[in-house]
């Protein structure tokens, strides 16, 4: 087998978003809907992915150059639940991992058992789609939502397959700030494609654990955990474990700056070894919407053969 050989070499990003929503009952038009509306642009330079060899993406904002709208959708609360359709991102809503937020690897975002068997409707491509929920009681809430397969395209929308979610999720005790003290997610999830040069049908599983808790006068801490299982015999990702700690206000005179460290690992079919990813991140605050964070990543075993390679970032946030 040859060896890939890495060398220093830099790529760049840069990301805009804007976006807005509209109240319908605010607006004087009909109690309890809401409309959301972004437009999404993005330039790169270099080729990130083919640098490292990484199936786990070091950067959740990578992808080719777009500009599109990116997220189109309406929603109806009806007592409590609710339901919206439009163009979405699946990981606005499903398998979501607030604490991991800040880490820079695509692995903390939707679980790679999810987004590297199946063609979904998630960065950088958005769908079309329809979801429903509704909380049940004691902490406890339910969703189901179906999007289209390959997106970002509408043709054939209807006749080229899907991807359907079910979820169900727990909350346990209140932060301060609202957030839950634990919460707790089972998802289920099933692509059916009915063109097999598309890609095979496949489906799997996601489990997802978050915990919060307070340091008196000191920092707030929080830790999560990430499951995934595919079922599919020639899935790429059979298997996904990802796990992190965020700290927030990690110095008594930066209450607003947080560190984050993560470590992802992907089993990959046919290969000995696991891709594993060890990410550690600070997010400073510079002035009011505006972050910069330094962020460094280790890989070893990229894509299950590839040799060890050390990823820096700084990423600049703009926010308003």
């Amino acid at each position: 087998m040859r060896r890939r050989c890495l060398r220093r070499q830099a790529a760049s990003d840069a990301l805009l978003q804007l976006g807005g929503s509209l109240d319908t009952g605010k607006a004087g038009l009909w109690p309890a809907g809401k409309l959301d509306f972004s437009l999404m642009g993005l330039a790169t330079q270099g080729n990130l992915p083919a640098q490292t060899g990484a199936v786990q993406t070091t950067s959740n904002d990578w992808a080719a150059n777009f500009l599109r709208v990116y997220q189109l959708s309406y929603r109806q609360d009806l007592g409590p639940g609710f339901v919206r359709a439009g163009i979405m991102d699946v990981n606005y809503y499903f398998a979501t991992v607030g604490l991991a937020g800040q880490l820079l690897n695509a692995s903390f975002g939707p679980v790679p058992t999810l987004t590297g068997n199946a063609d979904i409707a998630t960065f950088p491509t958005p769908g079309l789609g329809l979801m429903g929920g509704a909380a049940l009681g004691d902490g406890y809430a339910a969703q189901a939502g179906v999007w289209q397969a390959n997106p970002p395209s509408f043709s054939h929308v209807a006749s080229s397959g899907a991807l359907t979610l079910l979820e169900g999720s727990k909350g346990v005790g209140t932060m301060a700030d609202g957030q839950p003290r634990q919460l707790f997610k089972l998802g289920l999830w099933h692509m059916r494609q009915n063109d097999p040069l598309l890609g095979p049908s496949t489906g799997g599983v996601y489990a997802i654990a978050e915990t919060r808790w307070n340091v008196q006068a000191g920092p707030r801490y929080g830790a999560f955990l990430q499951l995934g299982a595919s079922d599919g015999e020639a899935d790429p990702v059979p298997r996904y474990l990802g796990l992190g700690l965020r700290v927030e206000r990690p110095f008594a005179g930066r209450p607003q700056d947080s560190l984050s460290l993560g470590l992802a690992r992907a089993s990959l079919r046919g290969q000995a070894h696991a891709e594993t990813v060890l990410e550690l991140g600070y997010a400073y605050k510079l002035a009011e919407g505006l972050y910069l964070q330094p962020d460094v990543q280790r890989i070893w075993h990229a894509a299950g053969d590839g040799p060890a390679a050390t990823v820096l970032t700084l990423r600049a946030h703009i926010e308003y």
